[in-house]
């Protein structure tokens, strides 16, 4: 663990001796979170800790107004401004429960999203949010995973090159801001067009550089690994069957068939999960059924990890509503994708992933 803090604190956060570093950590992730105020002060780099008590938590939301458990204090404001750095170990361990919470309830316990992001922005933070965290036994037990190798494999995938990442993503990243027509397929019968509309790609490298604070992208995944960009919201035409399941937060989608016809999602099935999906559905607004997003992975590492089935290298992922983080036009609180494994994607007629290998 402690090869991982470093990364986390000299690559991804590029912290220096005698640079400030905030920590934010539940209970089920100090183990973690101590050792990376220990690798920080190794470095020379200043550490604060900010813990939440997992207990605490859901008492304070049984008994006490969400608005109240949800505002931000002035002195973790205080603490954003004069860092450098931050890590964010992800919290409560049962995010399950937290996210089956009536909206508004829910929506409340986490207003203090906007202010965090703005006081970030404002403080040129680099920061990254600790995937381990998301790990979880209540999590596993809600997507039917298992915990351990859930874990290890995200432990792993903590150890690529990340500067091979960057170049990749890089690279991928002025070729989809240059072209016009995506064209996916694979044997499974996949074969969906696409366009794109010179929107700027976001790359999620596991580092966070002086551009991504100019453009206000402060925060990474670690691990992390993916080439986004919006499509054009009005057009798609074909069908797209998933090989990988995909992991939105009301639980797991398996077996995924989408047709689009007339520019949109026509036509939907799943082998698991499907219900899930139509009740979302059902309850979005205008741009449900349109092309969101495109991403392609670039993590050696992960295989069908839930949460990061969009790191994974060479796999491609589409999705339909919200696109708004990536500079589209749908901004909706509704999103889903599906994930291909082994695609051909081109772009303009030329080959940009053959068989889930990046060129």
């Amino acid at each position: 663990m402690d090869a991982i803090c470093r990364t986390v604190l000299t690559k991804t956060l590029r912290l220096r001796r005698g640079e400030n570093v905030v920590i934010e950590s539940w209970t089920h992730t100090l183990r973690w979170a101590n050792a990376m105020v220990l690798e920080a002060r190794r470095l020379g780099i200043r550490a604060t800790m900010i813990y939440e008590d997992d207990a605490s938590y859901w008492r304070a939301v049984a008994e006490c107004k969400p608005g109240d458990v949800g505002r931000m204090p002035a002195p973790e404001l205080g603490a954003l401004a004069k860092a450098e750095g931050y890590v964010f170990f992800w919290g409560p361990e049962d995010r399950p429960k937290l996210r089956a919470l009536p909206p508004d309830q829910y929506a409340a316990l986490t207003s203090y999203n906007g202010a965090w992001y703005e006081a970030a922005e404002k403080a040129h933070l680099r920061g990254c949010r600790m995937e381990i965290g998301q790990a979880t036994v209540p999590a596993a037990r809600h997507f039917g995973v298992d915990a351990g190798v859930w874990q290890n494999t995200i432990l792993e995938a903590s150890r690529v090159d990340f500067g091979v990442m960057a170049r990749e993503g890089a690279r991928l990243a002025a070729r989809l801001k240059g072209g016009r027509q995506l064209t996916l397929r694979h044997a499974n019968g996949t074969a969906l067009e696409l366009r794109l509309v010179r929107r700027k790609p976001v790359v999620d490298d596991g580092v966070v550089d002086a551009e991504d604070v100019r453009a206000g992208n402060n925060m990474t995944t670690f691990p992390g690994g993916a080439v986004y960009v919006a499509l054009d919201e009005a057009f798609a035409e074909g069908h797209l069957i998933a090989n990988r399941t995909s992991y939105p937060t009301k639980g797991a989608l398996a077996g995924g068939r989408w047709t689009f016809a007339e520019n949109h999602l026509a036509e939907f099935t799943f082998t698991d999960g499907g219900e899930r999906f139509q009740e979302a559905f059902d309850g979005a607004g205008v741009g449900r059924d349109r092309p969101g997003f495109l991403s392609v992975g670039l993590n050696p590492k992960l295989r069908g990890v839930p949460g990061l089935e969009d790191f994974e290298r060479g796999t491609v992922l589409v999705g339909v509503g919200a696109n708004g983080a990536f500079g589209g036009k749908t901004k909706i609180p509704f999103q889903s994708w599906l994930a291909l494994a082994g695609a051909h994607l081109e772009i303009d007629g030329k080959a940009v992933v053959a068989d889930g290998e990046i060129l």
